[in-house]
């Protein structure tokens, strides 16, 4: 059976936008990947929110994101584990699903700074090849210096992806609902459709 290219993107997804709709479409098209299947973070250790909601709520803005699009897929294995979720978890949860299948873990380029800092990070980079996306401005000599430090330390297999810019956060998109301005255009409309249903970070 021939092995199929996965690509995994993990984010919170509050909300998930049309930023992270076209990161994901970038790299399928790019890398020629068979799906990218969409993760929403659990108990993340390395970041924390004030404007948290419950997990069910983040899985369904992401289930309805990424519909219309028939490469994407959704998994609830973070939010549904307890206490802390981490990726190297994460990934032999995927290798499970998708036995003998190459794994592509799709980050932004500042994660290839800290992952260091993960649990078991050299375990992580032998288990996938890692997708670093940057955009215009960003400073390619400091990545490329990085890039190289981490194939000499752990033999990792990193590819570098260039994503057209798109100024969207849902940091910014929450603010607005918050204020009662209006966040069509910045997501899927049976995204917002949902936010103003549930009442949503209001």
């Amino acid at each position: 059976m021939e092995k199929l290219k996965v690509g995994i993107l993990g984010g919170t997804f509050n909300p998930i936008h049309y930023g992270h709709l076209l990161l994901a479409e970038s790299a399928r098209d790019r890398l020629g990947l068979d799906k990218v299947v969409f993760i929403p973070t659990g108990n993340n250790p390395f970041k924390t929110t004030d404007w948290d909601i419950d997990a069910s709520h983040r899985y369904e803005l992401a289930k309805r994101g990424i519909e219309s699009n028939g490469y994407f897929e959704i998994s609830d294995i973070e939010i549904k584990r307890e206490g802390y979720t981490y990726t190297i978890d994460t990934l032999k949860e995927l290798e499970k699903a998708y036995p003998g299948d190459e794994l592509y873990l799709i980050v932004g380029a500042d994660i290839v700074f800290e992952i260091d800092a993960w649990k078991q990070a050299e375990e992580v980079l032998k288990k996938i090849s890692l997708v670093t996306t940057f955009r215009p401005g960003y400073d390619q000599d400091r990545l490329d210096t990085r890039v190289e430090e981490l194939k000499e330390l752990y033999h990792a297999r990193i590819l570098k992806l260039y994503t057209p810019e798109m100024d969207i956060s849902s940091s910014e998109i929450r603010s607005r609902v918050k204020h009662g301005y209006s966040i069509k255009y910045l997501l899927p409309e049976n995204v917002e459709e949902y936010i103003y249903q549930q009442n949503l970070y209001r």
